[in-house]
């Protein structure tokens, strides 16, 4: 143990600047007037060499007080000159944005100090910053020239001192600065960086002196501890202390509480919300600069965007889920005045400089000491400042926290902190790193471990578990003959990219149909939602759609008990200490009120609060002592069992923070569980917890339990079976690398991540001891919940100095009841609350909401009558119709039950003339042979008349098993209607085959509806003669389209439906409404008119960003047509509509500039601008050639990057393509848009894009500008006071408010015909993406192409372009639309063969097997070209798949690699390839190999050069010539004189003599000449300029050469000729030669290839031969081989090799490596693959005679 020694003698001012050098005595004396107390303590102590902990106050100088000594000392050396070239300080910090702020200001002192009081002569003394932001080069840069001082993260630390280049540098570091100690040491954070010091501590030449820092930390002497422990002089013998510094925390604090409401324990927290924000803009216009800190990031959001009223630009947001660049700007402008207040959550809690703040505003309680001193210390943060801070409590109880938390800090009180020790999961971390560069001796890595203070009591049994643990997962292998271990394959990517202990952010996002954020959930809640559940989430209740990727899609609905308890999440637990102080307030009130006292005064004297603060926290506590005379206090907690519930429920009140209360709840769940008892619903927050179960519990047998010590496996046995285990446990998995979140740059996908864990989680369930499923318990245990919290309280309890207090209530008392009321909160803001009647006590009831709340306040009389008068009394027949067309129709009798009374009166005879006079207007008509007598003989209008005859002749179906009329095959059924009448008798009739079964239904429901009001589901199945299941499905489907609603309205048990028009009517609603379909339809309608060309499609269509938009918007367009689109000159694209990038024509361009504010250029956008003109395209190559490049000028390329780039994003200029020929992709050129095209003044660009876009939500047309919500909002109100627009409003669900053209209105409420044509759209089509929320709650989760029919999405395809092919994972579609969609659906795949694709393979349709398909199905998809093929079905290309074996044995027997036909020596294996880039290349090509590749350059003349894949080879002149040929570069034009000269000279010494070069400006003149081709060496060093040959047609002499190349392949792919055939040739042009040759019969085409998924093209007389040749030998295929193209995708995907050396066993690659081969020694670096592999890779060494040496080991073995 290390000797402590506190200090507490300061060192005078004077004395203290003797010690000082004298640079930096006088900068100090010149910067400030005096040394702060701290700094006079701890600057001797530092400059002595001890080790220090410093803890004060925060705006103490404590950074200063850590560096001052560091730079006295580098100072003085660079004075001296002997400042070497190695790091002297390592400043470690807990975040990057500290570490930038501290670089910075560090930086500022040596350099003022270097610029005034330093001569000349003073070396530079560097800082540098390595952190997870650092680039690579600035990396590299740091090895070469480390800095004096580095600024670095732990994590940051950890992979550095793990690199054997960075050891080094850091070995022999003085001094280790420790910042903000005290948001590390309690954290698993602060365990990996105590490894990470005992792992340093052993490169160390000698010990380092250790410097902690904080502002804020409880107990001293355990972390004085922590910063010393791996320091080894006290285990060599010597003295080992450390000194602490501590300030006392008790300093001067301006601090008060602020009431902002009159009322406030009376109204809701949205309006205390509301008031807290007008308080705090009231506060920050009285101050200059304010910090409002905020506990959550959503409530940080929240203020800042109620704040932008009052204050615009002067507020901000900063917290971590903000972009770096963002949060550093704020900070910048924080500092620099430029704004009034920023709003944070933590993110500027810890010492980040973000310059004068005069009065911290805290929003809520922070829910500990430490966070609010922190918090408080931002203000005055100076030396000598009084913070100044405010606190606006959100609610009573938080009221009462904040009054608790003034008397602690009043007071000094401290949180105590805890310290994880032994965590398994972090060694298990830190024991691979360990051996990511050498193997390691088992005993010496114990030693490191034990050396770090979180593990001075670790046992070696538990070590040997985790490497164990870590085999058997296959991190590490171990030798335990030889007690070492080392990584395993890809375990070195895995750490670098995984290492650290802060567990990712697995929060899924919520967003409703519109695309609008609701709030978060944790994924472990996410993992138990099934599509359907309903959840209640802030105020509203949802119903989950689906979930995709890290979004959860939900619909509102109403009138639904949630299916999914709510759960609290995991919000940081109220400290200790702070409950502490809790308890001690509240029962000192309550013990004034007893004993009769003032509780107001007392609170005003004894705490020292306001007025006002003191009288609603003592009418608070007074209202709870009239409920029950017991209060929560340190000795007691209390137990009500609510009896007016139907289950027993226990609200259990501690006051004792969130930990204890959950640690509490889960042994009472625990001993519940284990008598049989079900835990209905469990839910915390800090003041108590409320349990519901299905039997009566008794809180006694905690005791019991407790006596018996079986507490701990009781809770442990609960714990298991909750998600925060699992999180938990997912976390662990995860920080143990046993399942990693990224793999290299791979990112593992939450659903992945999820899917891995929950399998493991299953393994370790059945492991006994297993190590991951311990330390996740030991997390929660001891992090999460507060066991030793309630092991104090059971244990007093049991000694009789506490006891729990049981009462039965029926009421809540007022402590607990907003707990209680929160779990029914949500509920209120609902408009139908019939469920809270059969939950809730009337008595509790009255308490929550006054009385039951029906949705409507008509009665069923009145509700009858809203009905009764939407149909007019008849008195013609045009009423007459009016009537019908409400439901029903008319019967034979002319009667219609609905509306009897309306006809009652009115002669049979008068309405039989009416009814004659509408058949002879065609306005209604007589259906017949339904098979229906209900319906037989009724009349009706012609479209509700095929409505009602297609639904009475699915009537007589048996739809009993089917939950989907859509499933049903209706193709041949038919019914028929009158055409024509004699009087009222038919004589004519017409067979009409049946509508859309789903299309009937949902007009019959909606007709149904709309007329008779509303009806239960047990109605509807009363009244339609179908079943329950297809009911519910389509109202289901209805109620997500937002058509209906459900509710109470005639005081039925069970929820009613209603038409959402009719219950915004009956429910109050001012404003009138139109149809929401009636909009979409409109929508629609616009969106796919017609056009005979595209230009005339950008009349209405602003933008396109994908050719199947055009599908079906332009007359017989096809894909093959977008090419030519975007090379169009007329066309440009750019960041068109809020940023998104799309393609327009020119004449858009004033409109979509209207759209966006003026722009703003930086002087740098300006230049750069310059050298884009008017009418002349350029390159970003011409833009940026003339300005310097390198390492020393990277910031400059940076900004000058970000200036372009802000360029485009504001559409001050565009981009234009243009096709050159030898280029593999299209010329990319600028277009200057800023000061060519005149914008549109906004408000006529905004009815420009009305007209294009309307009907159109306010919302939906924010997300095609960049203008100001404010802005566009009132810019709509004068277009539409102008008349220039008009608005009409539908309910989506609640009323939401369209713009559209004035002439559109009537469209809207008129009820017309819908087009109903099929259409396979895409997700980004122009429509979709304004329903787009809508189509995926419907479609469920995933990228797929949605089918639409009308306005309805019906379907959809899960198609993808794989390789050169279209996999059709599934088509999900209704039976009775198969013959629509296949028409369409030929029609898109007949598209993308314009663009080779055009092999389709098809494995399912509606989720079945493509081969159970009979039928309808597979008669249509035969008929649109596909065949049956095993197990799926494929549309073009043959099917005669070999196997890969077959087909790569005739690949080496063509390319002389096999054994029969390698040639007999090196000359004629020479002869035998085009060209040659090494002696490996020919040397497995011959079987005798005498002379190397140079000697035969000489005598066979070859010359070398690059060849079409950008490698140096040799070859015969003209195969150079034919190179260049094919590339058709021309040569630059500044250097034609160098081929000139070349072209009659050879020796390069005459060129650089002649024009004075040196070698390496020689060099940068001919690089780019031998790049291109038109240069070559020969083999004494000459040059020869290479000349293009004369060829007739070019095209076809590229195409010749491919087919040269193919027909040495038994099978190629689009991937591999591509990468076989180089950069000038590019994927378009290599697909159509493919299709060439295929229609030439010089190629197959299809899947050849038995398990590859993959189209080929092959030669077959090749495949055919290859069945009688023998086995292939093994060998290995060198990267400079010719073939090796042909084999880097399975090098990459198969061994991670970008490049390597490939092992072939029997022509399978088992293995690959990379080696070097200087010295004449094959040395492997690296080696993927199996065992047996090495075999063949010491025989290839063998076979080149060149020795064989690697260091790597296989499996714990060592390669030998």
């Amino acid at each position: 143990m290390p000797n402590i020694e506190y200090l507490e003698n300061p060192l005078e001012t004077e004395e203290l600047f003797e010690r000082l050098s004298a640079p930096v005595r006088n900068w100090f004396r010149d910067k400030f007037p005096d040394f702060t107390r701290p700094q006079k303590l701890a600057i001797p102590s530092i400059m002595s060499g001890d080790h220090l902990l410093l803890c004060s106050p925060t705006g103490s100088g404590k950074t200063l007080t850590a560096f001052l000594t560091v730079i006295d000392r580098l100072v003085r050396l660079a004075l001296e000159g002997d400042l070497e070239n190695r790091v002297y300080c390592v400043y470690i910090s807990p975040i990057k944005a500290l570490a930038n702020d501290i670089q910075r200001n560090l930086i500022q002192p040596l350099s003022e100090i270097s610029e005034k009081y330093l001569p000349d002569r003073a070396q530079e003394i560097k800082v540098g910053l390595r952190t997870g932001d650092t680039t690579q080069s600035e990396r590299q840069k740091m090895l070469r020239n480390p800095p004096h001082i580095m600024i670095t993260t732990p994590e940051s630390l950890a992979i550095a001192i793990a690199s054997p280049k960075f050891q080094p540098i850091v070995s022999e570091v003085e001094y280790m600065i420790i910042d903000e100690l005290h948001s590390l040491v309690p954290t698993k954070r602060g365990v990996h960086m105590s490894l990470t010091l005992s792992f340093l501590d052993t490169l160390l030449k000698r010990p380092v002196q250790r410097i902690g820092i904080s502002a804020t930390m409880e107990p001293l002497e355990t972390v004085a501890e922590y910063l010393v422990a791996s320091d080894d002089r006290e285990s060599r013998g010597e003295n080992q202390g450390v000194k602490i510094a501590k300030i006392s925390g008790s300093r001067e604090l301006d601090l008060d509480i602020l009431i902002t409401h009159p009322k406030f324990s009376d109204v809701p927290v949205m309006k205390i919300l509301e008031s807290n924000v007008e308080a705090i803009a009231d506060l920050i216009a009285a101050h200059t600069t304010t910090l409002v800190f905020a506990n959550t990031r959503k409530m940080t959001e929240t203020i800042v965007q109620k704040l932008r009223p009052f204050l615009g630009e002067l507020v901000a947001g900063h917290h971590g889920s903000m972009d770096k660049k963002i949060r550093l700007d704020v900070e910048r402008k924080l500092k620099y005045g430029h704004l009034r207040a920023v709003v944070t959550s933590s993110s500027l809690e810890m010492g980040i400089d973000i310059g004068s703040v005069d009065l911290v505003i805290q929003v809520g309680s922070p829910g500990d000491i430490a966070t609010a001193l922190q918090r408080i210390g931002r203000a005055g943060h100076h030396v000598g400042g009084i913070p100044r801070a405010r606190f606006l409590p959100s609610s009573v109880d938080d009221l009462l926290e904040l009054a608790a938390l003034q008397a602690a800090i009043q007071t000094g009180d401290m949180d105590r902190l805890d310290f994880p020790e032994n965590c398994l999961d972090v060694v298990a971390q830190f024991m691979i790193g360990l051996v990511i560069i050498n193997d390691i001796d088992m005993d010496e890595a114990y030693e490191i471990v034990v050396n770090a203070w979180s593990y001075r009591n670790f046992e070696y049994d538990d070590f040997i578990e985790v490497l164990d643990m870590l085999e058997d997962e296959r991190r590490i292998w171990i030798d335990w003959e030889e007690n070492i271990y080392g990584k395993r394959g890809y375990t070195r990517m895995i750490y670098y990219t995984n290492v650290g202990t802060i567990a990712p952010d697995n929060s899924y996002l919520v967003f409703n149909a519109e695309g609008s954020i609701l709030g978060q959930l944790s994924s472990s809640f996410v993992a138990n939602l099934r599509q359907g559940d309903v959840i209640l989430l802030g105020g509203s209740t949802y119903r989950v759609t689906n979930i995709q990727g890290t979004r959860v899609n939900v619909t509102s609905v109403t009138g639904y008990r949630p299916t999914v308890p709510s759960w609290s999440g995991e919000a940081r637990s109220r400290s200790r200490e702070l409950s502490s102080a809790l308890l001690d307030l509240t029962g000192n009130c309550i013990t004034a009120i007893r004993r009769e006292l003032d509780s107001r005064s007392f609170l005003q004297e004894a705490y020292g609060m306001s007025e006002d603060v003191a009288i609603t926290i003592s009418r608070h506590i007074e209202e709870h002592s009239a409920d029950s005379f017991q209060v929560p206090d340190p000795t007691r907690i209390l137990v009500e069992q609510i009896i007016s519930s139907g289950h027993p429920t226990y609200l259990i009140t501690t006051c004792r923070g969130r930990g204890f209360n959950t640690a509490l709840g889960y042994f009472m769940a625990g001993l519940a569980e284990s008598a049989g008892i079900v835990v209905i619903e469990m839910s915390f927050d800090e003041n108590g917890l409320l349990l519901r179960t299905s039997r009566e519990v008794d809180p006694g047998e905690m005791y019991q339990a407790f006596r018996s010590n079986d507490h701990i496996e009781v809770i442990e046995r609960y714990l298991i079976g909750t998600q925060v285990f699992e999180k938990r446990f997912r976390e662990v998995a995860g920080r143990s690398m046993i399942i990693p979140k990224r793999i290299g740059a791979d990112e593992i996908s939450p659903q992945q991540f999820q899917q891995k864990a929950d399998a493991l989680l299953k393994k370790h369930k059945s492991i006994d001891e297993s190590l991951l499923m311990r330390e996740a318990k030991n997390e929660i245990l001891y992090g999460d919940i507060d066991v030793k919290g309630l092991n104090q309280f059971l244990q007093a309890c049991i000694d009789g100095d506490a006891r729990i207090v049981h009462s039965r209530v029926s009421v809540p008392s007022r402590l607990g009841m907003s707990l209680y009321m929160s779990a029914f909160e949500d509920l209120m803001a609902m408009k139908t609350r019939a469920f809270l009647v059969k939950d809730i006590d009337s008595a509790v009831l009255e308490r929550l909401l006054g009385r039951r709340s029906l949705a409507t306040e008509l009665s069923k009389d009145e509700l009858s009558k809203y009905y009764n008068d939407k149909a007019p009394v008849p008195k013609s027949a045009n009423d007459l119709y009016k009537l019908m067309s409400r439901g029903g129709g008319l019967d034979r009798s002319f009667a219609n039950p609905l509306y009897k009374e309306k006809l009652e009166g009115i002669e049979l005879e008068t309405i039989r003339g009416w009814v004659e006079e509408l058949c002879q207007l065609g306005k209604i008509t007589k259906l017949d042979k339904t098979g229906n007598e209900v319906l037989d003989g009724k009349w009706f209008s012609p479209y509700m008349a095929e409505v009602h005859g297609t639904l009475g002749v699915l009537s007589n179906l048996d739809s009993s098993e089917s939950d989907d009329l859509r499933n049903l095959d209706v193709s041949d059924l038919s019914f028929e209607i009158a055409l024509e009448f004699d009087s009222t008798k038919p004589i004519k009739s017409k067979t009409m085959y049946l509508l859309d079964p789903h299309e009937a239904l949902r007009v019959k429901l909606i007709e149904l509806l709309g007329s008779e009001g509303p009806q239960t589901g047990d109605d509807l199945e009363a009244r339609l003669p179908f079943s329950r299941k297809i009911l519910d499905r389509i109202v289901h489907e209805l109620e997500m389209r937002n058509v209906l609603s459900v509710g109470f309205f005639t005081q039925t048990e069970e929820a009613e439906y209603i038409l959402k028009v009719d219950e915004h009517r009956i429910t109050g609603g001012k404003e009138e409404v139109v149809e929401y379909r009636w909009v979409q339809n409109l929508v629609m309608e616009k969106s796919f008119q017609q056009y005979e060309d595209i230009f005339e499609a950008f009349d209405n269509h602003i933008m396109i960003q994908k050719q199947q938009e055009l599908l079906y918007r332009v007359n017989d367009f096809r894909f093959s047509d977008w090419k030519d689109l975007q090379n169009d000159s007329d066309v440009v694209m750019g960041r068109l509509l809020h940023n998104r990038i799309g393609y327009t024509v020119k004449s858009n361009l004033p409109t979509i500039l209207g759209l966006k504010p003026d722009p703003w250029i930086g002087p740098m956008e300006e230049e750069l601008l310059s050298r884009v003109r008017e009418g002349e395209n350029v390159t970003r190559l011409e833009i940026m050639e003339h300005y310097p490049k390198g390492d020393e000028h990277r910031q400059l390329q940076r900004d000058l990057k970000n200036a372009l780039s802000n360029l485009e994003r504001q559409l001050i200029i565009a981009k234009q393509f243009e096709e050159v020929a030898g280029r593999r992709r299209r010329l990319s050129l600028f277009h200057r848009v800023y000061g060519v095209y005149d914008p549109l003044d906004f408000k006529s660009a905004l009815a420009d894009m009305v007209r294009r876009m309307g009907p159109v939500k306010t919302n939906t047309l924010r997300f095609y500008m960049t203008r100001s919500f404010e802005e566009m909002t009132i810019a709509l109100n004068e277009l539409e006071e102008e008349g220039k627009i008009s608005k009409v409003t539908a309910l989506v669900p609640e009323p939401e408010d369209f713009y559209c053209a004035p002439d559109e209105v009537e469209l809207l409420q008129t009820p017309r015909r819908e087009d109903r044509a099929l259409r396979i759209l895409t997700q980004s089509d122009p429509y979709v993406s304004r329903f787009i929320w809508e189509v995926r709650s419907t479609l469920d989760r995933g990228w797929y192409l949605p089918v639409f029919k009308g306005v309805d999405p019906v379907g959809k395809v899960l198609m993808f372009k794989v390789n050169d092919y279209l996999e059709v994972k599934d088509i999900q579609i209704p039976i009775a639309y198969i013959e629509e969609f296949c028409n369409e659906f030929e029609k898109l795949l007949a598209n993308h063969s314009d663009q080779l694709i055009d092999v389709a393979v098809l494995s399912n349709v509606n989720g079945e097997p493509v081969s159970s398909l009979e039928g309808t199905v597979l008669d249509e998809l035969t008929r649109i070209g596909f065949k049956p093929a095993g197990d799926r079905l494929i549309r073009g290309g043959v099917v005669d798949p070999k196997p890969m074996e077959i087909a790569e044995r005739a690949l080496f027997h063509r390319h002389n690699l096999h054994q029969n036909t390698r040639l007999e020596n090196e000359l004629t294996a020479l002869k035998g390839v085009r060209e040659v880039r090494d002696d490996f290349a020919l040397r497995g090509r011959c079987d005798i190999y005498r002379v190397d590749l140079k000697s035969m350059a000489s005598a066979h003349r070859l010359h070398q050069g690059t060849n079409l894949r950008s490698h140096r080879v040799w070859a015969t002149y003209e195969h150079f010539q034919r190179l260049l040929t094919i590339r058709g570069v021309e040569p630059d034009e500044t250097l034609l004189d160098v081929l000139e000269f070349f072209s009659t000279n050879s020796d390069p010494n005459l060129y650089k003599d002649r024009y004075a070069l040196t070698q390496s400006q020689f060099r940068k003149i001919i690089q780019p000449l031998i790049r291109t081709g038109h240069l070559v060496q020969d083999f004494r060093g000459g040059f020869r300029t290479v000349t293009k040959l004369e060829v007739d047609d070019w095209i076809e002499y590229r195409k010749e050469y491919l087919r040269e190349l193919v027909m040495d392949f038994p099978i190629i792919t689009l991937k591999r000729l591509l990468s076989l055939a180089g950069t000038p040739f590019k994927p378009e042009e290599i697909g159509a030669v493919l299709h060439e040759f295929e229609q030439d019969g010089t190629l197959i085409k299809g899947f050849l290839i038995k398990d590859l998924h993959e189209v080929c093209w092959g030669r077959k007389e090749l495949l055919e031969e290859a069945k009688s040749i023998p086995p292939m030998r093994d060998f290995v295929l060198p990267p400079s081989d010719p073939l090796a193209p042909y084999f880097s995708g399975v090098l990459k995907e198969k061994f991670g090799f970008g490049s390597a050396y490939i092992v072939f066993k029997n022509a399978e690659p088992v293995g690959a490596f990379k080696a070097n081969t200087r010295n004449k020694m094959i040395e492997v670096k690296d080696y993927e693959g199996k065992e047996e592999a090495w075999r063949i890779v010491k025989e290839f060494a063998w076979e080149h005679q060149m020795p064989l040496h690697t260091e790597l080991r296989i499996g714990g073995k060592k390669l030998k």
